[in-house]
């Protein structure tokens, strides 16, 4: 675990963030699944049969919302099932199926609920972007509280700096500028890991991973056109340093979700294009 100085950390922090990570590698392959929360997404029409096909490609980690988490607690009992990421806020679109303009944030549970579940961290969001003083204040105060819990729970928090608003900048050295002011806001609020865009400029995202203490991982966003630019973004990030990624849509929306996740997993320990992309062949 790049980036992070566990000695300080308590005993149930340093087990926890441990079984995030490739013990091999140092690396970490979270598949996001916690898009459900908007509708059915294409290719989500049956969450536990596309959650024991993801399973079968051995990652790291998967991120899921509360009520699928307990559905399907049983594929998690096994010695050596993957992390257990559950995400605590989500955001309501004003689109079907999560699509859409993003218009509010909403709590779904407290810190204590994924304790109860058996999670291994829990994801939450730092809202970038709008002009309205009091969203931020409440996002800002939400923040506080559960990273406070999280330390009373000794369990990790991943906080994703999230873009939205009309005061996020179109040009993209100010977003990058954004960006990195958001993985500072999120580091100063008790992050213990983050989960930023990588936004294709190598030497700002380098710039952003160097002054992080503590692991940076790379979100996945949209569904891109071809597999090749998801894992070109994951090499160029992996290449400046980050040495995670939180990514759904771009593999269980592919036809072989398995093949992706090994192609991500050869990405961030090889830091080599060819040969994440010849996972796919």
């Amino acid at each position: 675990m790049e980036n992070m100085d566990l000695r300080a950390s308590s005993p149930g922090m340093i087990r926890r963030l441990g079984r995030l990570f490739d013990e091999r590698t140092g690396c970490s392959v979270i598949v996001a699944m916690d898009h459900g929360i908007g509708g059915v997404p294409d290719g989500f029409r049956y969450p536990q049969q596309l959650l024991e096909t993801i399973l079968g490609a051995r990652p790291d980690g998967v991120l899921l919302n509360a009520g699928l988490a307990r559905r399907v607690a049983h594929l998690f009992s096994r010695r050596d099932a993957p992390a257990l990421v559950l995400g605590i806020d989500q955001l309501i679109h004003s689109g079907p199926r999560g699509k859409g303009p993003a218009e509010r944030h909403w709590a779904q549970f407290p810190v204590e609920e994924a304790v109860r579940l058996g999670a291994d961290a829990v994801k939450a969001m730092l809202l970038m972007g709008s002009p309205d003083p009091a969203v931020r204040a409440e996002n800002l105060s939400y923040l506080t509280h559960t990273a406070a819990a999280c330390r009373q729970w000794e369990i990790p928090l991943m906080i994703e700096p999230y873009l939205w608003g009309t005061e996020v900048p179109s040009d993209p050295a100010e977003r990058a500028q954004m960006n990195a002011d958001g993985a500072r806001i999120a580091i100063e609020l008790g992050a213990d890991i983050l989960k930023l865009e990588y936004g294709g400029d190598p030497d700002r995202f380098r710039e952003i991973v160097e002054a992080s203490p503590v692991p940076v991982f790379i979100l996945g966003g949209p569904k891109r056109p071809t597999e090749r630019e998801t894992i070109a973004d994951v090499v160029s990030g992996a290449q400046a340093g980050a040495v995670g990624l939180t990514i759904g849509r771009n593999i269980w929306q592919h036809s072989n979700p398995a093949r992706v996740v090994r192609a991500l997993r050869t990405a961030l320990a090889t830091k080599n294009l060819d040969a994440a992309m010849a996972e796919l062949a």
